[in-house]
């Protein structure tokens, strides 16, 4: 069904890619550095290569979501530069006055358009969320996208959880921030990950209430991220630790380091996809 990707020879700058290779791309969660990814999927697409499954958390579930649709990188990256602080939330105190989740659903239902369901996609895309009610990891392929990626989005202490059949949504970083896994299980025999939170588990020293729990949190999704990523073989690490997650400032910045995280690995990438599936075996190649 979704057999349309024709791989093409060095043209223009392209990669060269072996037509028996299936590529995934786990897309991290990280707040609005997750505008990075949006630069490398300018770079993935410079060099010719088109994904056959995709999965994101969080903000990799929007940008994920956006070019599972059809969304060029282009459009993908005037829609961020469009996007203000207001759009999302106001007057959160967090952990103590989260937003309530619905700003955040509108702004998704608008960006999204008449797109409305995961069937609706060109590209076999899955989005991560968490079930606060269970504590579980739950892989939506189906279903309402705007409440779904909302529910991937909902950090827990910045948004109150949405509420889609009998869940109660909330980041999906929770449990998965960066679904190698999952794009695994897809069916991808080469996944590239794009971490653009990798600094969470590092703490903090200071001893606000809010600087604590941030940290906490990271640090317990750490432990995650170490068990998924072995499920990569390529692993991207954009430079965004000097940005913070909850301004939606310095867009283009953000967008250039995704983009040349990507480009600087342009010949392991070319080595690696060149290769029969059978022989690309771990690489674990961090940018």
């Amino acid at each position: 069904m979704f057999n349309f990707f024709k791989r093409k020879n060095n043209v223009d700058g392209q990669i060269q890619i072996n037509k028996k290779v299936k590529i995934g791309l786990a897309l991290g969660g990280g707040g609005a550095r997750g505008f990075g990814h949006i630069g490398a999927l300018k770079a993935f697409e410079e060099l010719g290569i088109k994904f056959d499954y995709i999965a994101g958390t969080s903000a990799g579930s929007i940008v994920g979501a956006l070019y599972a649709f059809g969304k060029s990188p282009a459009e993908i990256e005037k829609i961020a530069q469009n996007i203000k602080r207001s759009d999302i939330a106001k007057n959160v105190i967090p952990f103590f006055k989260p937003a309530k989740s619905d700003r955040l659903e509108d702004l998704i239902n608008k960006t999204f358009g008449d797109i409305t369901v995961f069937s609706e996609m060109k590209i076999p895309f899955c989005a991560v969320c968490t079930d606060i009610k269970t504590g579980k990891e739950i892989d939506f392929d189906y279903g309402n996208v705007a409440k779904v990626v909302a529910g991937s989005c909902a950090v827990p202490g910045i948004f109150t959880p949405v509420v889609y059949e009998d869940m109660h949504l909330v980041d999906g970083g929770l449990r998965n921030n960066v679904p190698a896994d999952v794009v695994k299980k897809m069916g991808a025999n080469v996944v590239f990950a794009i971490d653009v939170n990798h600094l969470r588990g590092t703490g903090t020293n200071s001893l606000s209430t809010v600087s604590v729990l941030s940290a906490t949190i990271g640090i317990m999704m750490q432990a995650k991220v170490d068990q998924t990523m072995q499920f990569a073989d390529m692993i991207f690490e954009p430079a965004l630790e000097s940005f913070s997650p909850l301004k939606v400032e310095n867009v283009d910045e953000m967008i250039k380091i995704g983009y040349d995280t990507v480009m600087a690995n342009k010949d392991k990438i070319q080595r690696m996809l060149e290769l029969n599936p059978s022989k690309i075996g771990k690489y674990f190649t961090r940018s």
